[in-house]
C-alpha cells in the first residue's frame, strides 16, 4: 500500500510464473539431452579409437607378411603374383588406418572438448541459468528498510520490463543537497560539521557533514544549460550542489523533498 513502511528483504509483489517455470523445465531438459548427447558422442569416440587400434594392428601384421612375402620373392621362392598381392594388401590396410583416424577426428569434433570446457555444455547451462535468473525475477524484494511512495500496483496489472513501478524511500540514510553560491565554496571543505533546521520542524536542529562538492554548477545539468556566449551576456552567480550527511538521529520522521537552512 502506498506510504506503507517496509523492511529490506520483505517480499513486496510477484508476478505470475507460470511461463518463467516451463522455460526453466525446457532448459533443463535441453542440459539433459546435451548431456547425453556428450555421452553418446564420448561412446562413438571411444568406438574409433577402438575401431582404429585394431586397424593399426592389422597394418602392423600385414606389413611383416608382406615383408615375408617381398623377400621369398627376391629369393625366387615365391611368385611375383604373391608379392603383388601381398603389396595391394598393405596398401589396403594403410587406407583403412587413415579412414580409421579421419573417424576418430571427425568424432572428436562431434564431441567438442571434454569436461567443463565443451561449448555445448557451456550453451545449456548458461540456458538454465538464465533460467533460472528469469524466475527470480518474479519476486520483488525491497531491496532496503524504508516507505513505499508513489504506489498503484494492482493485481492483475500488466508489467513491462524496466518499467517504474513505485519507489521505496530509504530512511535509514538521509541527507541534504544545499546549493551554495559559488563565492561561498572556498570556505566550504568536506569533514565540515552543519547545522541544519528544516522548514517543517523550524525549532529543532540536527548536525551533519559535508560529504562532497558536485564538480558541476546546477544549470549546468539542466535539460537546456545556459550557453552565454553573445555579446550581451549577463554574468549570473552560480550554485552549487554540496551533499551534507545527518549525523544525529532524526527526531521527528524525514520527508522526501523538504526545505532546510542550512549553515557550514
Amino acid at each position: 500500500e502506498n506510504h506503507q513502511k517496509v523492511k529490506a528483504g520483505q517480499l513486496l509483489f510477484t508476478i505470475d510464473d507460470k511461463s518463467y517455470l516451463i522455460a526453466l523445465n525446457k532448459a533443463q531438459a535441453s542440459l539433459n539431452n546435451t548431456l547425453q548427447d556428450i555421452k553418446t558422442a564420448e561412446a562413438n569416440v571411444n568406438a574409433a579409437k577402438a575401431a582404429l587400434a585394431e586397424t593399426q594392428a592389422k597394418q602392423i601384421n600385414t606389413q611383416k607378411n608382406t615383408d615375408r612375402i617381398l623377400s621369398l620373392v627376391k629369393q625366387k621362392v615365391a611368385s611375383t603374383s604373391d608379392g603383388d598381392q601381398a603389396t595391394s594388401d598393405l596398401e589396403v590396410v594403410n587406407a583403412q588406418v587413415r579412414s580409421a583416424k579421419s573417424d576418430l577426428k571427425a568424432a572428436e569434433e562431434t564431441r567438442g572438448k571434454t569436461g567443463d570446457d565443451n561449448a555445448a555444455l557451456q550453451v545449456a547451462k548458461a540456458d538454465l541459468d538464465q533460467a533460472q535468473l528469469n524466475l527470480q525475477y518474479t519476486k520483488i524484494y525491497a531491496p532496503t528498510t524504508g516507505y513505499i511512495a508513489n504506489f498503484s500496483l494492482r493485481i492483475g496489472d500488466q508489467l513491462s520490463a524496466y518499467q517504474t513501478q513505485f519507489a521505496i524511500v530509504d530512511n535509514q540514510h538521509w541527507w541534504v543537497d544545499a546549493n551554495f553560491k559559488e563565492t561561498a565554496l572556498k570556505s566550504i571543505q568536506p569533514g565540515q560539521p552543519v547545522d541544519i533546521v528544516l522548514d517543517m520542524y523550524p525549532h529543532f536542529q540536527y548536525q551533519g557533514v559535508v560529504d562532497s562538492i558536485s564538480a558541476g554548477s546546477g544549470s549546468s545539468f539542466s535539460l537546456l544549460p545556459a550557453e552565454n556566449a553573445s555579446g550581451n551576456w549577463v554574468k549570473v552567480t552560480q550554485r552549487f550542489p554540496v551533499k551534507i550527511l545527518l549525523r544525529s538521529d532524526p527526531k521527528a520522521p524525514l520527508r522526501l523533498g523538504a526545505s532546510a537552512t542550512v549553515t557550514v
